[in-house]
C-alpha cells in the first residue's frame, strides 16, 4: 500500500496557483538504470552528412587505381613476346618505376591544400594517358617510358587517401583504412580476369585499351563524387599542430612505425606476394596453369575481407595489439605455406590464410602511425610513411628473388615470415601500448 503523507494545513496555497488536494504521493526514488554512467560507447561510421559517401568513393577510387598494376601484371608476358626482351629487362624496368614511384609519395606535403578529389582524380587521368602510350608504343622503349610515366602519377593514392579518411574519421580509423585497403585488393582481384579476357578476344594492346578507359572512369567518379575535406568533429590538440614534421618523424615511436613498415615490405603487398605466390605454384612446385589461376585468386580473395576484419577488431580491442598478433599469425600462415607440399587443398586453405592476414596488416600499421602523428600535417606525414615503407621496401622484390635463386622457394617464405616476426617485434617494443578500447576510440 502506498503511504500518503499529509500536507501542512498552514503552508497556504500561493495565489493563482493550481487547486491540487492537500494529499500527494511522496516523489519516486530515481531508478539506479537511469542514475548509472553509461560506459564508454563505441561511435558510427557514418556519423555527418556525406561520411558514407566519401568512404565509398574513395575505396572504389582505390580499387580503380589498383586496376593499373594488376592488370599491367597479365599484359606483361605478351609485351615480353611481342617485343623480343628478357624478363630481366622487364623486372629492371618494373624495379625502377617501383622504385621511382615509392619515393615520390615523399611530396604529398608539398601538395598543400589541394583537395583530394583533384588529385586523385587528376592521378587516374595521368594512368589513363600513360596506359594509351604503352598500347600504342612500336617498341619496348617507349613502353618502358611509359610505365615510368604510370609509376610517376600514380603515387598520390595511398598518402592522399590515407590522409583524407584518417582526418575525417579520426575514432575509427583502422576500420575506414581496412575499407581503403580492401578497395584496392578488390581492385586487384576483379580486373585480371577482364584484362585476360579482352587478351584472347582482341589482343593485349586492346586490352591497354580497354584498362585506360576504366581509369578514364575512375578519375570521373572521384572528381565528381568524392566530398572536399572538412574538419573533423574531434579538433587535435594545439601542440599538436605546431609540431614540425622532421620533429614529430624523429620520436620514438614513429621511427618504430617506419622500421616496421620497412621491415615487413619484404612479407607484404604486389611486389612480394603477388609476384612470387603464382611463381612459386607455377615454377616451384609445377601446378597446371588453371590450378595455379585458382589458387591465386583464393589468396587474393582473403586479400579484400582480411582488413576488414582486421579493421574491425583493431578498432575494438586495440591497434597496437591488433597489429602484433596479425603480424605473427601472418608470419606461421607464409611458413606454412611456402612448406605445404603439393596438395591443392592445403595449399588453398593456406593461401586464404596468407591473403586473410598478410593484407590485414597495412591499414593496421597505417592506423598506429595515425594515431602517433594526429592530424598534424597528416598529408606530408603519410607522405614520409609510404615514401619509406613503399619505396625503400620495394627493394625486397630483388633481395627475395636472389633468397628463391639460391635457396628455393621454401626459403624464400620463410624470410618473407621472417620479416613480419621481426617487424612485430619493433612494434612491440618501440610503440607504447594502446590505451583500452573504449578511451582509445572516445579520444
Amino acid at each position: 500500500m502506498t503511504r500518503l503523507v499529509r500536507r501542512p494545513s498552514a503552508a497556504p496555497l500561493p495565489l493563482g496557483g493550481p487547486v491540487t488536494s492537500r494529499w500527494r504521493r511522496p516523489p519516486a526514488a530515481p531508478s539506479p538504470a537511469r542514475t548509472a554512467p553509461a560506459g564508454p560507447a563505441k561511435p558510427a561510421l557514418l556519423q555527418r552528412d556525406g561520411d558514407g559517401r566519401a568512404l565509398a568513393v574513395m575505396t572504389a577510387g582505390h580499387a580503380v587505381q589498383h586496376f593499373y598494376v594488376a592488370g599491367l601484371a597479365v599484359v606483361y608476358p605478351f609485351v615480353v613476346a611481342s617485343f623480343h626482351i628478357s624478363y630481366g629487362l622487364l623486372g629492371a624496368v618494373l624495379t625502377g618505376a617501383g622504385l621511382a614511384g615509392g619515393l615520390l609519395q615523399g611530396a604529398a606535403g608539398l601538395l598543400g591544400r589541394a583537395r583530394a578529389r583533384v588529385v586523385l582524380a587528376a592521378q587516374d587521368a595521368g594512368m589513363a594517358v600513360s596506359t594509351l602510350l604503352g598500347a600504342v608504343a612500336p617498341g619496348f622503349g617507349l613502353f618502358a617510358w611509359a610505365r615510368a610515366l604510370g609509376a610517376v602519377v600514380s603515387w598520390p593514392q595511398h598518402p592522399v587517401g590515407s590522409a583524407y579518411l584518417s582526418d575525417r574519421f579520426p575514432q575509427r580509423r583502422a576500420t575506414v583504412l581496412s575499407w581503403h585497403t580492401a578497395g584496392g585488393s578488390l581492385g586487384t582481384v576483379s580486373i585480371p580476369l577482364v584484362v585476360s579476357a579482352v587478351i584472347a578476344a582482341a589482343g593485349w594492346r586492346w586490352a591497354l585499351v580497354a584498362l585506360a578507359a576504366s581509369l578514364g572512369a575512375g578519375a570521373l567518379l572521384v572528381g565528381a563524387g568524392l566530398p572536399s575535406e572538412s574538419h573533423s568533429p574531434v579538433a587535435p590538440a594545439p601542440e599538436a599542430q605546431a609540431v614540425p614534421l622532421r620533429q614529430l618523424l624523429s620520436r620514438r615511436p614513429v621511427v618504430a612505425v617506419l622500421a616496421a613498415a620497412t621491415i615487413a615490405a619484404g612479407g607484404r603487398g604486389l611486389g612480394t606476394l603477388s609476384t612470387y605466390v603464382p611463381a612459386d605454384l607455377r615454377t616451384g612446385l609445377h601446378l597446371p596453369v588453371i590450378t595455379v589461376g585458382v589458387l591465386f585468386t583464393i589468396v587474393m580473395a582473403a586479400s579484400v575481407a582480411g582488413p576488414l576484419l582486421g579493421g574491425h577488431l583493431a578498432d575494438r580491442f586495440g591497434r597496437r595489439r591488433t597489429l602484433v598478433a596479425t603480424y605473427v599469425a601472418a608470419a606461421a600462415a607464409m611458413v606454412a605455406f611456402g612448406y605445404a607440399g603439393h596438395s591443392t587443398l592445403v595449399l588453398g586453405a593456406l593461401g586464404a590464410a596468407v591473403g586473410l592476414l598478410a593484407y590485414a596488416e597495412s591499414p593496421l600499421l597505417q592506423a598506429v602511425f595515425s594515431d602517433l602523428t594526429g592530424k598534424a600535417a597528416a598529408r606530408a606525414a603519410f607522405g614520409a610513411f609510404f615514401a619509406i615503407a613503399y619505396g625503400v621496401g620495394s627493394l625486397w622484390t630483388a633481395v627475395i628473388g636472389w633468397v628463391i635463386d639460391t635457396g628455393g622457394f621454401p626459403a624464400a617464405f620463410a624470410v618473407m615470415a621472417g620479416s613480419f616476426v621481426l617487424a612485430a617485434a619493433v612494434i612491440a617494443v618501440g610503440v607504447p601500448g594502446s590505451p583500452s578500447p573504449g578511451r582509445q576510440l572516445s579520444q
